[in-house]
């Protein structure tokens, strides 16, 4: 991941070129206060980072400006030869209303819409891949239950076979551990993964920081502006942070543990690894 460094565009270009994700002085304004101020980040195909930062940052509206929801104000996102199409995007859990009538069967398979359109048939392929992306998030057996039946855990992992079956080339996750249990995330995570393995590019807005130095190796540090971006070891340390407005930090942070987990941390370390931000 690298910081681009080019000023003066004006627009958003979502087909041209050959880059992954670039984005070039990106402000937007949301609710008429400035969400992102000239953000700037060159994104690798294949990469997968964590957009990390405080309440009210920006990271949920930086990707919501590359689905072009929201309109920027100043700046450049460039999807190199790939559109829109070529993006899955999951919202936040609590957007989605969890009453609809629809079966967990239904909602997976509306994932495949973009790649076989809206009316063409769901013939066997798409069987296919609708029961080997529910095999992958452990939802075998719940297929025919209504949405409003799943516990938490289970909803969001009928996200992410929603998610399997558009078969993107780039995977945007708005907080998709939040408020799930352990469990669901290890196994949420080995998906991610397991995507990433296949060459997809991956952008997660994490509010776990234990998380983040865990199980992800690129981080993007947001507070409005670009704080740090690169490699976790590198952006994740206390001079950083305290610049993002953790103020509640201190200076030294401990060594970056892949291994790392909430319950292996002292008492000192859990004000800071056992909190949520988002």
């Amino acid at each position: 991941m690298r910081l681009s460094a080019v000023f003066g565009l004006f627009l958003v270009n979502y087909c041209s070129g050959d880059l992954m994700i670039n984005i070039t002085n990106l402000s937007v304004h949301y609710r008429e206060s400035l969400a992102l101020d000239e953000v700037s980040a060159f994104i690798e195909e294949g990469e997968l980072i964590a957009v990390v930062g405080p309440n009210g940052a920006g990271k949920s509206t930086l990707l919501k400006s590359i689905m072009q929801q929201l309109k920027p104000s100043s700046g450049c996102i460039d999807l190199g030869h790939r559109c829109l199409k070529d993006i899955a995007y999951l919202p936040q859990s609590h957007q989605i209303d969890r009453q609809f009538p629809i079966t967990v069967r239904e909602f997976v398979s509306a994932g495949s819409w973009q790649r076989i359109s809206f009316w063409r048939a769901f013939g066997c392929t798409e069987q296919r891949l609708l029961q080997e992306a529910l095999h992958k998030v452990n939802l075998i057996g719940v297929d025919d239950r209504q949405i409003s039946t799943l516990s938490g855990g289970q909803f969001q992992r009928m996200l992410f076979a929603r998610m399997l079956m558009q078969d993107a080339d780039i995977l945007l996750l708005d907080e998709p551990f939040n408020a799930i249990d352990a469990q669901t995330t290890e196994d949420l995570m080995t998906v991610i993964h397991d995507c990433q393995r296949k060459g997809k590019t991956i952008l997660a807005v994490i509010h776990d920081l234990a998380l983040v130095r865990r199980f992800f190796p690129n981080v993007m540090l947001i507070a409005t502006q670009l704080i740090a971006s690169g490699t976790t070891e590198t952006v994740m340390t206390g001079e950083n942070l305290a610049k993002a407005g953790y103020q509640y930090l201190s200076s030294e942070m401990p060594p970056l543990n892949t291994e790392c987990s909430v319950n292996s941390l002292s008492p000192t370390e859990l004000p800071f690894y056992g909190r949520n931000i988002s």
